[in-house]
């Protein structure tokens, strides 16, 4: 494990600094979710780009005491790899369910103080009738200038039509609105408890569109049933987790609409 070149704690989680975060324009949270959408692209955009692992981030009161091995090297559970304009934050383990939203606030804070412009979060949106149809994409935008990069995606991406976000991305873009950060969530329809790395290449290629950042998706789609059979201890743990803060009123339809 790398040792820290500055370590500061927000809301319970440490962010331990031991490589070069640099100035990234673009934080990318692949936090897991409905079809593991974000956590299959988070690793495919580290991957791909080679993105070097910067940041650390640690809670001994919300995430279980976990070590990661990689290539007989100690890692902490919740990772930011970066390089160039783009960072990355990569989740091994799910948090306890009474440290989601902490560890949600933790991130839009963190963003805002390091003075990054974008946050952009790849999520899978549970559709009960996935298994029929491919995956379409939908964008949320908290500011005027995040719905400018969401223009970008064009007519591939639609805007989020009423209804519920449950779970760290609903308290990411409430936070964000307050704060007055620029963050742009991507959802895909997606299975609901299976990993699903279609979903994942759906995201991905919104991403690219709006950050001019192009990210091939041919050998994340060429191994997906391998990503798919690794992942379902993995998905099953989100699912548990995500239960218990409410995670199924995403599929009821608001009181009030227009």
């Amino acid at each position: 494990m790398p040792l820290a070149a500055y370590e500061e704690e927000i809301l319970g989680y440490n962010f331990i600094e031991y490589g070069d975060l640099g100035k990234p324009k673009y934080l990318v949270l692949g936090l897991p979710d409905a079809g593991l959408v974000g956590s299959i692209a988070s690793g495919h955009l580290v991957t791909t780009l080679k993105l070097q692992d910067s940041v650390g981030i640690e809670s001994y009161g919300y995430l279980p005491p976990t070590a990661v091995v990689v290539n007989g090297e100690v890692k902490y559970p919740l990772r930011i790899y970066s390089g160039n304009e783009l960072s990355v934050l990569v989740t091994e383990v799910m948090p306890i369910a009474s440290g989601i939203v902490p560890l949600a606030i933790a991130i839009v804070e963190f963003a805002r103080k390091r003075g990054i412009e974008y946050i952009i979060g790849l999520s899978g949106l549970g559709n009960p009738t996935r298994a029929e149809t491919q995956p379409s994409l939908y964008w949320v935008a908290t500011t005027p200038e995040a719905a400018k990069l969401a223009s970008l995606i064009g007519e591939s991406g639609k805007q989020f039509p009423d209804g519920l976000i449950v779970g760290p991305y609903a308290t990411i873009l409430k936070e964000s609105v307050k704060r007055g950060v620029n963050t742009l969530l991507l959802l895909t329809d997606s299975f609901i408890d299976i990993p699903d790395p279609e979903a994942a290449a759906v995201a991905l290629q919104g991403f690219s569109k709006a950050t001019g950042i192009q990210v091939d998706v041919t050998r994340l789609l060429q191994e997906a049933e391998t990503l798919r059979l690794r992942l379902q201890g993995m998905a099953r743990e989100a699912k548990d987790a995500l239960a218990k803060v409410g995670k199924g009123y995403e599929y009821r339809a608001p009181l009030i609409y227009s």
